[in-house]
């Protein structure tokens, strides 16, 4: 039987970015609800906002983090080797943990700086 192995080196990037997108579109949908007040129009924005973000983030966000991570995962796993390159993970995911629970207990207010709050 043969073993089952992953096709792509950027295999535990890709979900760092996914949810990085994720991210943003909170981000965008509580502005949103801040400012429009109506509901369809608002649901409407939310809609139309959230394809726009999901398509920047897709095309050009996605690629722009993956290569960005791809190359620091490189990097360390260049200076530091397999266990600098395990702590990148470790590091990123745990930042991506971090932001969610802010995201949970403060909204995504919590994730904008006190002026755009």
């Amino acid at each position: 039987m043969r073993s089952w192995s992953f096709r792509s080196r950027t295999f535990w990037i890709m979900p760092v970015v996914l949810l990085v997108v994720v991210l943003l579109e909170e981000v965008t949908t509580y502005k949103v609800r801040q400012h429009v007040h109506p509901l369809y129009p608002r649901v409407a924005i939310i809609m139309a906002l959230n394809a726009f973000v999901f398509v920047v983030g897709a095309g050009w966000v996605a690629p722009w983090l993956r290569d960005l991570l791809a190359t620091a995962r490189k990097g360390t796993k260049q200076t530091a080797g397999h266990l600098g390159l395990w702590l990148f993970y470790a590091l990123a995911y745990g930042a991506l943990f971090y932001a969610f629970v802010v995201l949970e207990r403060r909204g995504p207010a919590g994730l904008l700086p006190p002026s755009l709050r």
